[in-house]
């Protein structure tokens, strides 16, 4: 029988125990551990992908990373950013509201870390690097550049391209628009999915224990 029978046989074991109804836990595990991608899964199960499915391994493979980032800012404070990247991923402007501005301390506490309310902008997270682009402060002249973008805690932090000018205090609340680099971001998916074949394909040919 080979690997790829073997995971199938397993897959078909766990639809009978879970009577056809495979929960997220499920489907990454299948996924992750057996190495069935996502659409065999679904033509087997005959149920649809999950839209969250994604999202949920992303954010399984941020908590079981071995080494733990040193926490440099404190956002539990916060409300949670609203990631719409996840709702729908060819959102390329977005309006929002600043929640807070924090003074970067690895850039001589200079204040250009900005959180949103929400945002389209995706953060380094699964594997794919963050998106960039170009804000548009209310009551500003000019134009700051997204540089970077992570999350920490249930925020994310938008790295500006030079220090806001002013008092921190009087950016909370302003509105702003944003508009991500789309060439930057179509590439950054197109390479994200490009590791995913190859990782499938060594799975495939050396078997389900490399992923």
């Amino acid at each position: 029988m080979s690997s790829d029978e073997e995971s199938v046989k397993k897959l078909e074991k766990i639809i009978k125990q879970k009577k056809g109804k495979l929960g997220i836990d499920d489907w990454i595990t299948c996924m992750q551990s057996f190495g069935i991608p996502a659409d065999k899964i679904s033509e087997i199960v005959k149920a649809p992908i999950p839209n969250n499915l994604y999202y949920e391994i992303a954010m399984k493979q941020e908590r079981t990373a071995k080494k733990q980032e040193t926490i440099l800012y404190q956002t539990s404070h916060l409300p949670e950013t609203d990631n719409i990247y996840y709702k729908d991923h060819t959102i390329m402007e977005f309006d929002a509201t600043i929640v807070d501005v924090f003074k970067n301390v690895l850039q001589k506490n200079l204040p250009n870390l900005l959180i949103l309310d929400r945002s389209a902008i995706y953060p380094t997270s699964g594997g794919q690097q963050h998106d960039t682009g170009v804000i548009k402060i209310a009551g500003c002249v000019g134009e700051y550049k997204i540089v970077d973008a992570v999350k920490v805690g249930k925020c994310v932090l938008h790295t500006l391209d030079r220090p806001l000018e002013g008092y921190v205090e009087m950016f909370k609340g302003k509105k702003v628009h944003v508009t991500i680099d789309a060439d930057r971001r179509r590439q950054l998916q197109a390479h994200h999915t490009g590791t995913h074949i190859v990782f499938a394909s060594c799975r495939k040919v050396l078997g389900p224990h490399v992923w």
